[in-house]
């Protein structure tokens, strides 16, 4: 948002010159920031790049695309080695992230999952609640309604997932979403399951990958629910 800010400013004529810290921070991807460095010049914004010694004034931007070149191939390079780490990880059976799901708190040497009874129940209950022919709207209108804390709140006040640091707005909103992604996870039958998602290099975020790309590994921790009645949701929810 902030970019597309600034740019909205260098077209209409409200910016005189533009200091970054290198030309990494234009992008990773070489053919956008030529284009964004051939706007920059039709509306004469002077580019400085500190660490990288550029000044469009000089005519260093001569060398700019080679250096953006660089960049992407240092960005790919680093990408791939990462990946290669994270692979070489998920391919002996542990968890990738550091995070738990719903259902589960670590072990005191935080590797391995422990079955949290308190949340393991509400799990078994969706589940149940499932199989009886509520829907996932019902099932969270009657968790809201019973108090009962959302998945990422109650890992919060454990200390535990993504959002442990967040205010939340309505740590009892059960959402439809929520039940669905509860009632889909393999890794209460035991499981653990990598490289279900894969980041790109260029914009950092995380894809979801083809099923068939998944690594699974068989009973890993405590399972939650056994696989016929996981089964049996699966094919009532089609």
């Amino acid at each position: 948002p902030g970019f597309l800010a600034m740019m909205k400013e260098v077209e209409a004529g409200n910016v005189e010159y533009l200091c970054i810290k290198d030309m990494s921070r234009m992008g990773r991807d070489y053919l956008k920031v030529g284009q964004i460095m051939e706007i920059l010049r039709q509306r004469g914004v002077r580019l400085i790049a500190i660490n990288d010694g550029v000044d469009s004034a000089r005519g260093d931007d001569d060398f700019t695309p080679f250096r953006n070149i660089m960049n992407e191939y240092y960005a790919r390079d680093t990408s791939r080695k990462i990946r290669s780490t994270f692979q070489s990880k998920g391919k002996s059976g542990k968890h990738l992230t550091g995070t738990v799901i719903y259902g589960y708190l670590w072990n005191e040497a935080r590797d391995q999952w422990l079955v949290d009874p308190e949340a393991a129940d509400v799990v078994k209950r969706i589940f149940a609640m499932t199989i009886d022919g509520y829907g996932p709207y019902q099932i969270a209108s009657k968790l809201k309604s019973e108090k009962v804390l959302i998945p990422s709140a109650y890992l919060a006040q454990h200390g535990e997932g993504v959002n442990k640091n967040k205010t939340f707005k309505d740590v009892y909103g059960w959402g439809s979403s929520t039940i669905c992604n509860i009632l889909e996870k393999r890794e209460y039958l035991g499981h653990t399951i990598n490289f279900k998602t894969r980041k790109h290099f260029k914009d950092k975020k995380s894809h979801y990958v083809p099923e068939d790309e998944w690594t699974i590994f068989e009973n890993t921790h405590e399972p939650i629910i056994d696989q016929q009645t996981f089964d049996l949701v699966q094919k009532i929810r089609g």
